[in-house]
C-alpha cells in the first residue's frame, strides 16, 4: 500500500522553511513519494515558472516531485485523490499552523473513501529557516542577496545559491567572473584617458 504526502501552496518563491516543510512531511509519514503543487498565480513579479525553476535546484536530490498547480493547488489536490492516487493507498495533506483553518480542504475525505484512500491532514510544526514568501519577495525588490540567499536551503552550493539568484531576478549572466573587474577598471582607464586625466 503506498503513502503519498502532498504539500501545495503559492510558493512565491519558496524558500528553506518550505524545503525543510517538505522534508519534514516525507520523514513524518513515511512517504514514498511527497509532491509539491505550485500555485499558477505570479505575486510581485515571481512566476510559477520561476518557483518550478527553484524547486527544482533544492530537490535534485530528495524523492521530491515538484509540479504546476493548474486553476489551484487546491483544486490540484482534490483532483490527484479523485483520480490520480492509487486505489486503497493513503494520502497524507501537509500544512503549516496558518493554513490549519482552512476550510477548502474540508470534502478532500468525500473524494477519498469511494476510492478506500484514506486521507489524514499533517500539521508541519514550524521550520527553520521560517522566512514569509512576502518578506522573500522584499528581499529581492531591495536588491538583498545576502538575506535572500541567507534564507534558501542550507544545503545549497554557493554556485546554487547564485543560479537561485539569476531565477528570481531574471539575469541571465552565468556566474561572476573574476575578469570582469580587471575589463571594469581597464574601461574606467580609458574613460580617464579619453578626458585627459592622469
Amino acid at each position: 500500500m503506498s503513502k503519498i504526502a502532498l504539500l501545495p501552496g503559492g510558493f512565491k518563491p519558496p524558500h528553506a522553511g518550505h524545503y525543510n516543510m517538505a522534508k519534514w512531511l516525507s520523514a513524518n509519514t513515511g512517504a514514498d513519494l511527497t509532491i509539491i503543487f505550485v500555485g499558477p498565480k505570479e505575486r510581485d513579479g515571481i512566476t510559477q515558472a520561476m518557483s518550478l525553476e527553484l524547486w527544482k535546484l533544492y530537490t535534485q536530490n530528495d524523492s521530491i516531485e515538484v509540479r504546476p498547480a493548474g486553476v489551484s493547488p487546491v483544486r490540484d489536490v482534490y483532483d490527484f485523490v479523485e483520480q490520480e492516487a492509487p486505489e486503497g493507498s493513503t494520502v497524507y495533506l501537509g500544512m503549516g499552523e496558518k493554513d490549519i483553518d482552512d476550510k477548502r480542504f474540508a470534502n478532500i475525505h468525500k473524494f477519498a473513501e469511494p476510492r478506500g484512500i484514506t486521507f489524514e491532514t499533517k500539521l508541519v510544526p514550524p521550520q527553520a529557516g521560517g522566512v514569509s514568501g512576502t518578506e522573500m519577495r522584499g528581499f529581492i525588490k531591495m536588491n538583498d542577496k545576502p538575506l535572500f540567499q541567507y534564507s534558501l536551503p542550507e544545503h545549497l552550493s554557493d554556485e546554487q545559491k547564485e543560479q537561485a539568484w539569476s531565477i528570481v531576478t531574471g539575469l541571465d549572466e552565468d556566474f561572476y567572473d573574476p575578469r570582469n573587474k580587471y575589463y571594469d577598471f581597464a574601461k574606467s582607464s580609458e574613460w580617464k584617458a579619453k578626458k585627459g586625466h592622469k
